[in-house]
C-alpha cells in the first residue's frame, strides 16, 4: 500500500495546506517584508518555509488524493477477484458428473470387509463371501541347526558365497492325451502361472515371460494356432515371428515353432485343448517349463547375518529380510524372509558356496507360512486373488477383505446414493454467489463505510457488468437441460428483490430423489474434467467455470485495470518526488534572497546609528550641551 506522503512543518506551517492557511501565510510575509523597509529584525527562514509551503500543499493534498483513490481502486479489484474465485470453485465442485456420484456402502459385515466406493460405483445391492485370505510366503534360516550368536557373526568363514532365489510355482504345464479312434486326436494342456523370466515349451513353440502370467493369461497366448493354412503348412507350422509383436511383447516372447499336425483351440481359464490334424494321430511331446533364478551374491565383507539381510533386500527381488532374535541363550538370531502375498509368489531361497554346495545356517526350507491366494465369491461368481485389497471384483469399489466371513451367512452390500454431499456443494454455491453480489455491493456503493473495500469503485462499468454475468450464471437456461428441468430455478434455486440468492431445499430434494439423472445433465452436461477450451456444451456449472476463467484471466478488464491503476500510482509517486525537488530549490532560492534583504536593511540600521551619534555630537557642540 503507497502511504501519502504528508508535511511534517509546524502546526502552523501545515495549516497554511488551506485556503484560510494560505492567505494568513500570504498576510504574514507582507508584514515581514514591510517591516524589513523599517530595519526592524526579521525570522527569514521561517518567511521562506511559510511562502514553499504556502505553494506546495495544494499540490501535494491534489496528488495524494489521486494516490488514495487508486490505491481503493486496486483494493477494490482484488475482493472481487477473490470472491469471484471463490463462487469459481464452488461451481468447479459441481462441474464434473463424477461431482454427484457419491454413494454411501452399507456393509453387514464389516468386520469381515471393508467396503470403499469411487465416482464410477452405481447404486445396488451384492453379495460377498470371503472363505480365505491373501497371505505371503515366511521362511526361516537354520532350520534344525542353531542361529547366529550376534548379526555379525562370521559365516562360510569369511568366503564369499551366493543365495538362489526361485518362484516356486513350477510353470510346467499338465497334458492329457485322447488318442483318436478313426477320429482326430486330442491333447488337454492345463497351464500354470508363470513369473518373469520362466519358459514353457508346448509342441515345439516356447513362450518367455515378460511379466508374471496367470495361468489363463499363459493359455490365451497359445490359443487358436491353425497349423491348417497355407502359410502354415508351408513353414512346416505356426513359426514365433508370426505371433510376436508390440502389443504381445508386454506379456512375452515365443521362439521356435508350433508344429504342424495340431491346432489349438479357444483358452478356457488355462485349459487348452489340441487337435490333430488328423485321424488317429499320436500325441504331441511331454510340455516343458523351466524356471528363472536370481542369483545374490555375498562378498567376502558381507558374510554375516546383517550382511546377508543387506544383500537381500538391496537385490529388490520380491522378497525382504530381517534379523529376528529367538530368545535362545547361544545362538538367538534368526534371518526372515517374506515374499509378497499370492499363490503365485511362493519362493525358494538356497545358499550356494563357491565350490558346490549348501552354507551351514544359512538354509530358508523352513515355512513358517506358506503364501497363497485370497478366495471368495462375489454375487455367485468365483474369484481368487494375490490380495487382499480387491479392485476389479465391483465396479467403482474397493474391497478390503480382512478376515473370512460368517460360513454360509455372505456378507451384504448396499450401495445407495448420497445426496448429502450434493445438498452441501449446493448450499456453498448459494454462499459463494451471496458474497460475491454483496462485495459487489460494497464497492460500488458511495455510502459504504466498509474498511479498504467500501466505496472504492463507485461508478466503475465493470461491477456491473460483472454483476450482470455472474447473475446469468444462476438465472439463464442450462446449455444441457434434463428432460423438464431447464435452468436453476427448476431445482429451487432463486433470487430474491434484493439479490440474495437462497434455495427451496424441498423442491431440490424432490428433484434429487425424483429426477437425479437429469439434474445430473442440467448441471454437468455429463461432462467429466473438461476442458476450458472445449467448445461441447458442460451444464450450468460447466459454462458457470469457463466464465469465471475468462474473468479471472491476467488478460481480463479485472487485471488490466489494476494494473493500470498500479502503474498510476508509480506515476503519482515520481511527481511527488519531483514536487519536493522544485520546493526545495525553492526555499533555498528565498533563503538566499530574504538573508541579502536582511544584510541590507541590517546595514542600514547601522548608518542610522552612526549619523544619529555624529548629529547628536554637533548639536551638543552648538549647544554647549
Amino acid at each position: 500500500m503507497v502511504t501519502a506522503t504528508t508535511s511534517t512543518t509546524t502546526a502552523a506551517t501545515a495549516a497554511s495546506g488551506t485556503p484560510t492557511g494560505n492567505a494568513a501565510a500570504k498576510s504574514a510575509a507582507a508584514k515581514l517584508i514591510s517591516s524589513l523597509g523599517s530595519g526592524s529584525g526579521v525570522d527569514v527562514n521561517t518567511l521562506a518555509n511559510s511562502l514553499v509551503e504556502a505553494e506546495k500543499a495544494p499540490r501535494q493534498t491534489e496528488i495524494n488524493t489521486k494516490v488514495a483513490k487508486a490505491e481503493g481502486g486496486i483494493s477494490g479489484y482484488a475482493a472481487i477477484k477473490y470472491v469471484l474465485g471463490d463462487l469459481q470453485t464452488a461451481f468447479s465442485n459441481l462441474k464434473n458428473q463424477s461431482s454427484f456420484n457419491t454413494l454411501v456402502p452399507q456393509n453387514s459385515q464389516p468386520s469381515a470387509i471393508n467396503v470403499t466406493t469411487t465416482a464410477s460405483a452405481t447404486t445396488g445391492s451384492h453379495t460377498v463371501s470371503v472363505t480365505q485370505l491373501a497371505q505371503q510366503q515366511r521362511s526361516i534360516s537354520a532350520d534344525n541347526v542353531p542361529g547366529f550368536a550376534t548379526p555379525l557373526s562370521q559365516v562360510n568363514d569369511g568366503a564369499a558365497f551366493s543365495l538362489v532365489l526361485k518362484n516356486s510355482v513350477d510353470p510346467t504345464p499338465t497334458k492329457v492325451f485322447s488318442l483318436g479312434n478313426n477320429a482326430p486326436s486330442t491333447s488337454t494342456v492345463t497351464f500354470k502361472a508363470m513369473n518373469k523370466g520362466d519358459t514353457v515349451t508346448v509342441n515345439g513353440l516356447t513362450l518367455t515371460a515378460n511379466k508374471s502370467l496367470s495361468a489363463s493369461e499363459v493359455g490365451e497366448m497359445f490359443d487358436q494356432l491353425d497349423t491348417t493354412t497355407v502359410a502354415a503348412v508351408a513353414a512346416g507350422g505356426v513359426d514365433a515371428s508370426a505371433i510376436n509383436s508390440d502389443a504381445l511383447g508386454t506379456y512375452g516372447t515365443f521362439s521356435g515353432k508350433f508344429v504342424t499336425g495340431y491346432s489349438s483351440s479357444v483358452n478356457n481359464n488355462g485349459v487348452l485343448t489340441l487337435t490333430s490334424t488328423a485321424n488317429n494321430a499320436a500325441d504331441i511331446a511331454t510340455p516343458t517349463g523351466t524356471q528363472f533364478s536370481n542369483t545374490i551374491a555375498i562378498g567376502a565383507d558381507a558374510t554375516t547375518p546383517a550382511g546377508i539381510v543387506a544383500a537381500i533386500n538391496s537385490a529388490n527381488l520380491g522378497v525382504t529380510a530381517q534379523l529376528i532374535n529367538t530368545g535362545n541363550i547361544a545362538t538367538p538370531y534368526r534371518i526372515l524372509v517374506t515374499g509378497s502375498s499370492g499363490a503365485s509368489n511362493a519362493f525358494s531361497l538356497t545358499s550356494l558356496k563357491q565350490g558346490g554346495g549348501e552354507v551351514t545356517g544359512v538354509s530358508f526350507g523352513k515355512k513358517l507360512q506358506s503364501a497363497q491366494d485370497a478366495t471368495f465369491n462375489v454375487d455367485g461368481m468365483d474369484m481368487t486373488s494375490s490380495k487382499n485389497t480387491v479392485t476389479d471384483a465391483i465396479a467403482g469399489t474397493t474391497l478390503n477383505l480382512t478376515a473370512t466371513t460368517t460360513p454360509g451367512v455372505p456378507a451384504n452390500l448396499v450401495f445407495s446414493r448420497d445426496t448429502t454431499s450434493i445438498t452441501s456443494k449446493m448450499d456453498a454455491l448459494v454462499t459463494a454467489y451471496n458474497d460475491a453480489n454483496t462485495m459487489l455491493g460494497v464497492v460500488s456503493d458511495p455510502k459504504s463505510t466498509v474498511e479498504t473495500y467500501g466505496a472504492t469503485l463507485v461508478g466503475n462499468n465493470i461491477v456491473s457488468t460483472v454483476r450482470s454475468q455472474i447473475r446469468q450464471m444462476i438465472t439463464g437456461n442450462s446449455t444441457t437441460p434434463g428432460g423438464s428441468l431447464t435452468a436453476l430455478r427448476d431445482i429451487g434455486f432463486n433470487i430474491d428483490q434484493t439479490g440474495v440468492l437462497s434455495i427451496d431445499k424441498t423442491k431440490l430434494d424432490g428433484a434429487l430423489q425424483k429426477n437425479f439423472d437429469n439434474v445430473v445433465t442440467l448441471v454437468t452436461g455429463n461432462r467429466e474434467n473438461q476442458s476450458k477450451f472445449s467448445v461441447l456444451p458442460s451444464g450450468t456449472a460447466g459454462e458457470a467455470v469457463k466464465k469465471l476463467t475468462d474473468l479471472l484471466d491476467p488478460s481480463s478488464a479485472l487485471t488490466t485495470q489494476s494494473s493500470n491503476l498500479t502503474t498510476k500510482i508509480a506515476d503519482y509517486k515520481k511527481q511527488l518526488a519531483d514536487l519536493d525537488t522544485r520546493m526545495t530549490a525553492l526555499l533555498a532560492r528565498y533563503n538566499k534572497q530574504f538573508a541579502t534583504m536582511d544584510s541590507l536593511v541590517g546595514q542600514s540600521k547601522s548608518l542610522q546609528t552612526s549619523l544619529k551619534s555624529t548629529f547628536d555630537g554637533m548639536m551638543a557642540t552648538y549647544t554647549n550641551k
